[in-house]
């Protein structure tokens, strides 16, 4: 997969490309979807596939005060985007200036004129330009205008609703994994370094891995059964996100006990994908009391990965 930013060095080369634009934030199976549908018109036209992403979210430029957080950085964004097969990724600034052009201009000036659209793909509420003026009735008639062809994608549906970014944010804030994992077509993961920690857990008998990330959503507080990927091996893990109130901690930890290894994990890095949340955080009322919460997480861990081994729940 190549890929270009505002630039678009190189570009050229590619000739008419078949081009589906979005914020792919998260990526989950209606984005898939749209790019699997990319992918056949393209095959069929004999042109390259193209996902023409923006960089920050428009959220964070156009409402810069809200709470809005990132289902994927940015760079996970991209590398999601490939899993799935695009020939190419492009990604753009969005800034206050692009917010304000109207989508016949942007469309002449950037699809037309610097991509050489053939084909346009988009998703079911797909809108942009000054005032979102630039609806799937809009493009239709600009495709007859500049000789481009349009299709909309009908929308996926989990539980009768649309499957949108917004769903996935407020299951995963809520702690509801199994429900975001329908979403997604995949667990929800997030990936960072391996910090040092206070060494708690290993004088609990169970070393914990306290990781350190730049993803904006994190699970809602519990403990989690998770595949944790380290150097492209999966393995049961249990997993902690909160603030150990049995310690009076305040800063919130992801700390991972993977089952079964006890190498020093410091600076490497890992991938967390969360399959089943066991449980709420709870203060208990002393140590003994912690550890058999703990062994019981393990033990459930365990039971879970036996019936369905960790490296299946990344197919």
């Amino acid at each position: 997969m190549k890929q270009f930013n505002e630039d678009l060095t190189g570009f050229a080369e590619l000739g008419e490309t078949v081009i589906t634009i979005g914020n792919f934030d998260g990526v989950h199976r209606g984005h898939q979807f749209v790019i699997s549908r990319l992918n056949a018109v393209a095959k069929q036209l004999n042109a390259p596939s193209v996902a023409v992403t923006f960089e920050p979210h428009p959220v964070k430029v156009l409402n810069p005060d809200k709470d809005f957080q990132l289902v994927l950085p940015y760079k996970e964004r991209r590398r999601m985007i490939a899993r799935y097969g695009v020939d190419a990724v492009v990604t753009l600034p969005f800034t206050a200036e692009t917010a304000k052009m109207p989508a016949e201009q942007w469309v002449r000036e950037v699809l037309i004129e610097r991509m050489s659209l053939r084909h346009l793909l988009i998703g079911y509420d797909f809108s942009f330009g000054r005032g979102r003026d630039g609806d799937a009735a809009h493009l239709s008639r600009l495709g007859e205008k500049y000789g481009f062809e349009v299709a909309q994608i009908a929308a996926i549906e989990e539980d009768e609703r649309p499957i949108s970014s917004s769903r996935v944010r407020r299951l995963v804030a809520a702690g509801e994994i199994q429900k975001t994992t329908m979403l997604l077509g995949r667990p929800y993961h997030l990936s960072g370094t391996i910090v040092h920690g206070d060494g708690r857990g290993r004088s609990l008998g169970y070393p914990t891995a306290n990781l350190q990330t730049e993803w904006e959503l994190i699970p809602h507080i519990g403990v989690y059964a998770a595949v944790a990927e380290l150097d492209g091996e999966p393995r049961a893990a249990a997993v902690s996100v909160g603030h150990n109130p049995t310690f009076d901690l305040r800063e919130l930890r992801i700390e991972a006990y993977l089952l079964d290894f006890d190498d020093d994990l410091s600076g490497r890095e890992l991938t967390l994908h969360f399959v089943r949340r066991l449980r709420d955080e709870k203060k208990f009322h002393d140590v003994n009391h912690l550890i058999a919460a703990m062994s019981d997480d393990v033990e459930r861990t365990r039971a879970l990965f036996a019936a369905k081994p960790p490296e299946l729940w990344l197919t």
